[in-house]
């Protein structure tokens, strides 16, 4: 059985496993990158990979920032120093749904300890 590509007017259509690069809101094949070249590149450590903890530390940095400006935008609006509610209720949403994200995480790496800890070797 063998599966057909759709194809419809906007939708940009890549081959499995083959990378994207998002240009301009539509997704593009990457031309110079092959799969094998992105698993060599994930096999050697150091090259074009970030380790996990850094962007783990980079993204509690970025709820910690987005916070602490949420936070600013509502005691301005509080004091009356600030009369932009729809600014100020963005920064809120957004601080909101970065620490869920941040907390969502978190509780997937603590699952994924505790099934590696009761894993039987």
């Amino acid at each position: 059985m063998s599966l057909m590509p759709v194809q419809a007017p906007g939708i940009a259509l890549a081959q499995p496993n083959e990378p994207l690069s998002i240009a301009d809101g539509a997704a593009q094949p990457l031309d110079g990158l092959a799969p094998q070249a992105l698993d060599e590149a994930s096999k050697t450590p150091g090259i074009g990979v970030d380790p996990f903890g850094d962007i783990l530390g980079r993204m509690v940095q970025s709820a910690n920032a987005t916070g602490l400006e949420a936070a600013r935008a509502a005691d301005e609006f509080a004091a009356g120093t600030r009369d932009d509610i729809h600014g100020t209720m963005i920064a809120l949403s957004k601080a909101d749904i970065e620490f869920r994200l941040a907390s969502n995480v978190r509780n997937k790496i603590v699952d994924a300890f505790y099934e590696l800890w009761r894993m039987q070797v």
